[in-house]
């Protein structure tokens, strides 16, 4: 039993480096498979360059980098705007370039809002849209015919208003009909049907009564909110509120305040002549270019640049900065981003949103959608101390609330259900390469996301991403291909992806004969072979299939050490056999156990079982091709033995829990059968398997805790990549069936990963 199991074979040397250093080996490459399927051949191989053709990584580079953080204009917000007032008689807008703006910016079915010509599922959104332009108009009395047109379209789309199936704005169901009752207050002769309006009343009326925290939707409100008490509790440092201009705006028309106008004035300064939804933004935007480049496997092209936005925002986390601890998915987004790339971040800091009933009764409404729940469940995986209960109480109700949000199919976003679904799935579970190329596809250039009105980040989402993308996958997928070429045919493969290969097949072989096809003596005879560690005549062997791998394992450590003493400028040979020789040592515990049953408990079992899974051996083996120079003692420091333990217990126990039945038939050992044993009881198994679990989640904890911790540690960071891509591996191997039933699906997505094109959208 094994990390491999079977499958030929997934390699976990990738080109994203999980811990960021000023120094990449160019051995530290991407997952490769050696696997059962047809090659090309390799004068088929082309090996584009990025630095040809439209798009350049210097274009995307100061598309990201070097301009402005771009969002959409908000029609929405830029009419609340428009509504509000000059500071004298009253009767002139305040900022006569918002109406301009909504002026020059009605689409030709007389609606507003944003510029994505017939999406389906926005018509709610252009209504909200539309009718407070219509408001805007109406009110300085100007542009009749827009907004007749802008009537015309309410009265043929006034159906989406109840529409479960289109996307909602936050507070659509308390601003629409405040809006439709200050249509008719300025005369506009709206097409609604008075039960439809009588009913939207009802019904905002109603959760006024049951809401008492609706701060952020107070354009909503009208005059029954209290301006001056939401201004005194809920105004930011910058003068908005909620950093929502539409919010800001609609205060400002009910009582003047500096602060509200200057906090207009400055986003005008930057917009000229609209606003956005959401303002500030710079840093969650930033935060999004980190998180969404490692998403779609080609943040190794702007490691500098990436490197200085986690610096500054946990400066600014430091500073305890609003726009970071006002906006949940920016907290939690920073929590999650720093802690993994090893800066010192509290868990304490996210202590208030561990109660789902105070999460739902005290946020503003806007941070109370799944994008926002998603963002916190993702930051409560990184627990890595014994004691987070803030982070163990997140990562309850969020799993629980999204998997509800799953199982009644409110996620009308299908992108976002597909992202919810394999976060739930996994652990950063499924091996980074194949991610990448999934994420890629969900890539959508017209991207948006919904607050009060839809909003796109262009800076994120545009065609030039895109065709990045398709190019660099390109030259990716052209190099895996010619790799695994190369790894059938030619022996200059890069040192590090051949030894890991040449170790995780020989370990795989060896793993076989022991379990199937060797007795107790043959066993014990391979065993003294390696503590000899010599060749023999082919007739002093007991059997031939003990002279072929002997001779296999002889002949590849020999190689192998050769080649590494020469890079590391020291003899490696004894360090390797020493490793072969425990995982034999382990192997034949194992195999002993089965057979005696003088095993008793878990922890005595997994004592030995764990080297079995084959993560040390392989690592151990390569790290010495990954371009580095390693002091002698780094294999066998404590960090280093216990970051490979706890990876390995993981992959180890999954695999147990996935093959219990089998094995159990089989008359093998396996730890569910033990830890059952140990429980006792009518639901022994049930009982023994969550109690494994939360081994597999202790286990997390301390490998993530290994991985992050930078102070003291003997490990680098190039063997950490290792090491945790490794364990990525195993745990997507085996999040849903074990290693060997779910070999089909693994090869058939390394498969669709290194052949198939991109299917954008």
């Amino acid at each position: 039993m094994l990390l491999s199991y079977k499958i030929k074979l997934i390699i976990p040397l990738s080109d994203n480096n999980l811990i960021w250093s000023p120094k990449h080996s160019s051995a530290n490459r991407s997952i490769r498979g050696r696997l059962k399927c047809s090659l090309t051949s390799s004068s088929s191989v082309s090996n584009p360059s990025l630095s040809s053709g439209e798009v350049s990584i210097e274009k995307i580079r100061n598309r990201l980098f070097n301009e402005k953080v771009g969002i959409s204009p908000s029609a929405y917000d830029t009419a609340w705007v428009a509504m509000v007032p000059d500071g004298g008689s009253g009767s002139r807008p305040c900022f006569p370039q918002c109406l301009d703006w909504i002026i020059e910016n009605q689409k030709p079915d007389g609606s507003w809002g944003l510029q994505y010509t017939g999406h389906p599922s926005l018509v709610k959104d252009s209504l909200a849209c539309t009718l407070a332009c219509l408001l805007a108009l109406r009110k300085w009395d100007v542009a009749h015919q827009l907004v007749q047109n802008g009537l015309d379209f309410i009265g043929s789309n006034c159906w989406a208003a109840n529409d479960k199936d289109q996307y909602s704005p936050i507070g659509f169901e308390i601003v629409f009909p405040q809006m439709i009752s200050c249509g008719y207050e300025l005369g506009l002769t709206l097409p609604l049907d008075s039960n439809l309006v009588d009913s939207m009343l009802r019904k905002r009326d109603s959760l006024i009564m049951r809401n008492g925290n609706l701060g952020y939707v107070a354009e909503g409100l009208g005059e029954s909110c209290n301006w001056t008490k939401l201004l005194t509790t809920q105004q930011r440092s910058n003068g908005s509120l909620f950093n929502s201009p539409a919010t800001t705006a609609a205060a400002l028309i009910h009582c003047r305040d500096e602060k509200c106008f200057e906090y207009l004035h400055s986003v005008l300064k930057i917009y000229d002549r609209w606003v956005p939804t959401i303002y500030p933004m710079d840093i969650y935007t930033r935060l999004c270019i980190v998180d969404t480049l490692e998403r779609l496997g080609i943040d190794r092209h702007f490691r500098y640049e990436l490197d200085s936005i986690l610096d500054q925002t946990h400066r600014l986390w430091q500073q305890r900065e609003d726009e970071i601890f006002e906006d949940v998915n920016c907290r939690a987004m920073a929590f999650r981003l720093l802690r993994m790339k090893g800066y010192e971040v509290s868990s304490d800091d996210l202590a208030a949103f561990v109660d789902q009933e105070h999460f739902f009764g005290s946020v503003s409404s806007q941070f109370t959608g799944v994008t926002t729940i998603l963002e916190l469940y993702r930051a409560s995986q990184l627990r890595m101390h014994k004691e987070e209960p803030v982070l163990e109480e997140i990562h309850s109700w969020t799993g629980t609330f999204l998997r509800q949000q799953l199982l009644n199919q409110t996620i009308l976003d299908k992108r976002l259900q597909k992202q919810v679904e394999g976060d739930l799935k996994n652990f950063r579970g499924t091996s980074n390469p194949i991610e990448n190329k999934r994420r890629i596809e969900l890539y959508d250039v017209n991207h948006f996301q919904i607050l009060k009105t839809a909003y796109r980040c262009p800076t994120i989402y545009n065609e030039d991403m895109r065709e990045f993308l398709r190019k660099d996958f390109s030259i990716r997928q052209a190099q895996y291909q010619k790799e695994l070429q190369l790894l059938e045919s030619d022996p200059q493969l890069s040192d590090a992806r051949i030894c890991y290969t040449k170790t995780l097949v020989l370990v795989t072989r060896m793993d076989d004969y022991f379990d199937h096809y060797s007795s107790m003596d043959e066993a014990s005879d391979f065993l003294e072979l390696m503590r000899n560690w010599r060749k023999q005549p082919s007739a002093a062997y007991r059997s031939h299939d003990i002279e072929i791998l002997f001779t296999a394992i002889y002949n590849t450590v020999n190689e192998w050490a050769e080649i590494a003493s020469a890079q590391q400028g020291r003899c490696v040979k004894s360090l390797l056999i020493e490793q072969w020789l425990e995982w034999l040592t382990c192997s034949m515990k194992e195999k002993e156990a089965s057979s005696d049953n003088k095993v008793t408990t878990v922890d005595e079992y997994l004592s030995f079982a764990w080297p079995t899974v084959g993560c040390k051996i392989c690592t151990y083996m390569a790290v010495h091709f990954l371009g580095i120079k390693l002091p002698q003692e780094m294999l066998t420091s404590a960090e280093c033995v216990s970051l490979c333990k706890h990876v390995s217990m993981v992959a180890r126990i999954q695999n147990d829990i996935r093959t219990f039945a089998r094995e159990e038939e089989e008359g093998k050992l396996n730890s569910v059968s033990l830890q059952a044993a140990e429980c006792g009881g009518g639901n022994a198994v049930e009982e023994g398997i969550a109690k494994l679990r939360e081994r597999i989640e202790y286990d997390r904890r301390k490998v993530v805790q290994l991985i992050v911790e930078t102070k003291e540690n003997k490990v680098p960071k190039e063997y950490k990549n290792l090491i945790w891509r490794t364990g990525e591996a195993g745990y997507y191997m085996y999040s849903d069936l074990d290693g060997f039933t779910s070999q089909q699906n693994v090869i058939k997505d390394m498969n669709a990963f290194i052949h198939d094109p991109l299917n954008l959208p």
